[in-house]
């Protein structure tokens, strides 16, 4: 196994996994990781998972994050737990969360149904807005009059993917699934 392991490092990588918050660049991912899925056991929030076999051969069972089985806490708990974990620093606990985006979210407007889940779900302000007819756009759920959070409103929440880290917290909670996470371009 050791000299599988080793030999991936050579390959080239597809680089389309969300990696944990605090990795380290993907490359140098790659060849720290051991595999050993402490980070996925100490997860808090279930949002890490092992990634399953696939053409990237370099990077399966390498911790992903995936939004199916949960969000990242780090941006709203200051949840390090897997970096803390991580006996090769591939997911490094020095580094700060400072600026670091693991990618960024969209949402299906034309199915939503304003229940407002993501907003209240968010833990960066201003990543998910509701559209204020009369000035600048919504922050928090609470500030939004009733009449505008109706199911057939014409106004939808939008995400500003500038701010939007790509926590996946508002997709896991989405009750209509319509939320959807893309890697960062780097």
């Amino acid at each position: 196994m050791v000299g599988l392991v080793g030999g991936l490092s050579v390959l080239p990588s597809k680089g389309n996994a969300i990696r944990p918050p605090r990795a380290v660049a993907p490359e140098e991912f790659t060849a720290l990781c051991m595999r050993c899925g402490v980070c996925v056991e100490v997860c808090p929030s279930h949002a890490l998972r092992l990634k399953d076999l696939t053409l990237d051969i370099k990077n399966i069972s390498t911790p992903v994050l995936d939004p199916d089985f949960g969000g990242c806490l780090a941006w709203k708990d200051n949840c390090d737990e897997c970096a803390q974990a991580c006996p090769t620093h591939a997911i490094d606990p020095l580094r700060s969360l400072a600026g670091e985006k693991l990618g960024f979210v969209t949402l299906e407007k034309d199915r939503c149904v304003n229940c407002m889940v993501c907003l209240m779900r968010c833990p960066v302000e201003g990543a998910v807005l509701f559209p204020n007819p009369k000035g600048k756009p919504f922050t928090r759920e609470k500030d939004i009059p009733t009449v505008l959070k109706l199911r057939t409103s014409p106004l939808k929440p939008y995400i500003d993917v500038k701010k939007c880290v790509g926590c996946g917290l508002c997709v896991y909670h989405c009750p209509e699934k319509i939320m959807h996470l893309h890697k960062e371009k780097n």
